[in-house]
């Protein structure tokens, strides 16, 4: 079992010495990374939220600093800063080990580094915001034998605790997705949706060029991940007591899964799909019970409409994307996909409405945050990927894509917002290399993907010298594709 270490303070020497290099993963250092990590665990319970904890701060001489983002707690073993922006900044610092004062230091205000994992993977975690550069920088300061008083910058620059409200004018920053929220729905949805495999196919890691792990999210009753997200948000909004009418607009597998789950608490259902949707998921959606209004040419136009019979109803439109509790029910996917310590380099995720990337991603980048979280949208839609980019919302006039489930012309704002500092890159695939996905998840897998279950695959296709020799993980996401389909695309 490990042992909670009593925090060293100043004026213990050994806080003032070199840190030595982690050189054998033996059992000795798993023992100090457990002991390390449980001591971190233990002073955020008793003293509040403390995000990190190196180890001479409770006796041990190794270069090894736990963190806790929130999410899975994690280690740095040697870390090495590799780049340092030129840009500094000051902020108000304080420390376990320095109780009772605040010290006002400078930081470079974005570094990258290098370090190992507790399993002995090398990680680089590139252009860190501010508030995790100040917090790495602070902890190898530890590593080098350096208390924060000794960075004090200008006069006045040691400060009792007491003024910590007035000299720390904003807390750390907060996202729309809550950890807590997120691990709840791991432990809450419906069992039908929960642990669906994940493992590499040896054959289609060949054919895409890298090491690839496949969570697969159609072995369920409606074929697709998005049962997470609405079983997490009809819970939540039932424990609320929200008795509103429920109205959703989709594609075709947001509103299976909305009438999947309303059917299990007895709640009825409207759902607009445009006059195109899948004729497959109309009819999937229909026999789960819900009410279906076909309206409009696409997505989009069929969610106004629905926005516009909730004005005239009192009825609410649950948007995918819009609701945390959707995100966060998605987000369940990478607590599955991180658990028992799996290490990725990179995890591809389709992006429609965003929901499923920013779950994922909002989990990932505080459980493992040098794995890069990228996601995909295709080329003939490319709203959200252009919104993220410029950091505000474009619409588009129309989309031209198969892959219907991410077919978004219209953002939602929320939903861009979240991207923000989670999600590293977007990437835009062309509908022959989703086709070409698809034939090798059937080949391969033995699965039937629709387009947008296809796109990790794709982007993997699309980019196979960027992605060549890592570890990669996405995430295959729909199956319902229609028997005509089925000919056209896998024969």
């Amino acid at each position: 079992m490990p042992n909670v270490l009593p925090i060293l303070v100043d004026g213990d020497p050994r806080l003032h010495a070199l840190s030595l290099e982690v050189e054998h993963f033996d059992a000795s250092f798993r023992s100090d990374v457990e002991n390390v990590l449980a001591s971190l665990m233990n002073s955020h319970v008793l003293l509040g939220l403390r995000r990190a904890i190196s180890a001479p701060q409770v006796g041990i001489a190794r270069r090894i600093i736990a963190v806790n983002l929130g999410a899975t707690p994690f280690v740095l073993i040697n870390p090495e800063i590799t780049w340092r922006s030129e840009d500094k900044f000051e902020v108000w610092d304080d420390c376990l080990s320095v109780p009772n004062k605040m010290v006002r230091v400078q930081r470079h205000r974005s570094v990258s580094l290098r370090y190992i994992d507790k399993h002995g993977h090398a990680c680089t975690w590139e252009h860190l915001p501010s508030e995790l550069a100040e917090l790495v920088q602070h902890e190898i300061d530890h590593l080098d034998g350096v208390l924060m008083t000794e960075r004090a910058n200008g006069v006045d620059a040691v400060r009792p605790i007491s003024e910590r409200g007035k000299l720390v004018r904003s807390a750390l920053p907060t996202h729309r997705l809550d950890l807590d929220a997120i691990f709840e729905a791991s432990q809450t949805v419906d069992p039908i949706f929960l642990h669906t495999p994940q493992f590499v196919s040896e054959p289609l890691s060949a054919a895409v060029g890298c090491i690839l792990t496949t969570k697969i999210e159609v072995l369920n009753p409606i074929r697709s991940f998005k049962g997470r997200g609405a079983d997490f948000f009809l819970h939540k909004a039932l424990a609320r007591g929200d008795q509103r009418p429920l109205v959703c607009a989709s594609a075709g597998n947001w509103g299976q899964a909305m009438a999947y789950v309303c059917r299990a608490h007895g709640v009825p259902l409207e759902i607009f799909a445009s006059e195109n949707v899948n004729p497959l998921k109309a009819q999937r959606m229909r026999e789960l019970g819900a009410t279906l209004h076909l309206a409009g040419q696409d997505f989009d136009e069929a969610k106004d409409i629905a926005r516009n019979y909730c004005l005239e109803h009192n009825a609410w439109l649950v948007e995918d994307g819009l609701e945390p509790e959707i995100s966060e029910g998605a987000g369940s996917m990478a607590v599955e996909l991180l658990q028992g310590g799996a290490t990725f380099d990179a995890v591809v995720i389709p992006l429609g409405n965003g929901a499923m990337l920013n779950g994922m991603a909002r989990w990932i980048k505080a459980a493992s945050p040098s794995t890069k979280v990228i996601g995909v949208a295709a080329h003939g839609a490319p709203a959200m990927a252009n919104s993220w980019r410029a950091r505000t919302v474009i619409f588009e006039q129309e989309v031209n894509t198969i892959a219907d489930g991410v077919a978004v012309r219209n953002p939602v704002p929320e939903a861009v917002l979240d991207m923000e500092g989670i999600v590293d890159d977007v990437v835009l695939v062309r509908d022959d290399t989703i086709v070409d996905a698809m034939k090798l998840a059937h080949r391969h897998l033995g699965l039937v993907l629709e387009p947008s279950g296809a796109m990790g695959i794709a982007a993997l296709l699309a980019q196979q010298e960027r992605f060549a020799h890592t570890n990669v993980a996405t995430v295959l996401c729909g199956g319902n594709l229609p028997a005509d389909a089925i000919g056209r695309y896998l024969c």
